[in-house]
């Protein structure tokens, strides 16, 4: 039987994983905007700032190649739709950051912004 989580659940324990990158620059102050769509961040002395507490932003992308082929097509729609309804988190890509725990008309709204135009050639 697999465990399954919901954004409701008390969160555990949280887990030293390191700075977030190799510079040996500690960041603090970690939080999301409003849509979830960035992680904002402030740092003191990381390569590319003006020194001092510079305040950092990283954007925050679903990702929404389900196959991981390389392009966002209607094959990756056919997964998302064979898993509608339910807690599955691959899929569960919407609202952003993560998804709210069910395959829903969210998480194909998400999909929809990154479909791709480019239609392959046939050979």
């Amino acid at each position: 039987m697999v465990n399954k989580k919901k954004n409701s659940d008390p969160w555990e324990p949280p887990i030293y994983i390191g700075p977030i990158d190799d510079s040996g620059v500690e960041d603090y102050g970690i939080a999301f905007s409003p849509d979830g769509s960035a992680l904002y961040f402030h740092s003191e002395a990381r390569p590319g700032g003006f020194g001092g507490w510079d305040l950092w932003k990283v954007s925050l992308n679903p990702i929404v190649d389900l196959n991981a082929d390389g392009i966002v097509d209607a094959a990756d729609m056919v997964i998302m739709l064979d898993h509608w309804g339910e807690n599955y988190s691959l899929c569960d890509i919407g609202p952003m950051p993560w998804g709210d725990d069910i395959v829903d008309v969210q998480d194909l709204i998400v999909l929809a912004e990154h479909l791709s135009e480019e239609v392959p050639s046939v050979e």
